[in-house]
């Protein structure tokens, strides 16, 4: 039984690598398919492939989706963004040794859209450095370990293909990502 589970969770993450490459391929063009759905399909499409991954490394996942507006997006590439995030934070939760870490991702309606969050227990982003984290080959990993680019990415993926905004904050000791997309 653990043999086939196995199977069919290297299947996923075969097929999701797969599209994660498509959607490199076609980044610029302008004829990508768009979906209209609530904002955290992109979450729960992220945590079906690496729930698994952070299970085993003892982080704790919660959500709660209470979001009810549908928006435009590209889901696939709003789900890398929600990936980047949540690796991010278990980067930083296995470089820092956080007990007991949790990341939350929640989704609320706005006036206009939605707004989607990811927040971590980790301990915050240095005020030093949290105005430049988006900017491109900058990075807070170590050499071998960071290119600078998934949040420079992410921003770009938010900002220029969604018309959107991402922020990030430190809150209740550790970061807070916000994504808000209007409809």
């Amino acid at each position: 039984q653990y043999y086939y589970t196995s199977l069919d969770e290297i299947e996923l993450f075969v097929k999701n690598l797969t599209t994660t490459v498509d959607d490199f391929r076609t980044f610029n063009k302008p004829d990508k398919e768009v979906s209209e759905v609530h904002i955290h399909k992109a979450a729960e499409k992220a945590v079906q492939i690496i729930a698994h991954i952070l299970e085993s490394k003892g982080i704790v996942l919660q959500t709660d989706f209470k979001s009810s507006n549908r928006v435009d997006i590209y889901l696939n590439e709003m789900m890398q963004v929600v990936l980047n995030i949540i690796k991010n934070a278990q980067d930083n939760f296995e470089e820092r040794s956080i007990e007991n870490p949790v990341i939350r991702i929640t989704s609320k309606d706005m006036d206009s859209g939605a707004c989607l969050e990811i927040c971590d227990n980790g301990g915050g982003i240095p005020e030093n450095i949290i105005s430049r984290v988006f900017e491109a080959y900058y990075s807070t990993k170590n050499e071998k370990n960071g290119t600078g680019l998934g949040l420079y990415m992410s921003k770009m993926i938010v900002d220029e293909h969604h018309k959107g905004f991402i922020n990030v904050e430190n809150r209740q000791g550790g970061a807070c990502f916000t994504i808000m997309i209007r409809h």
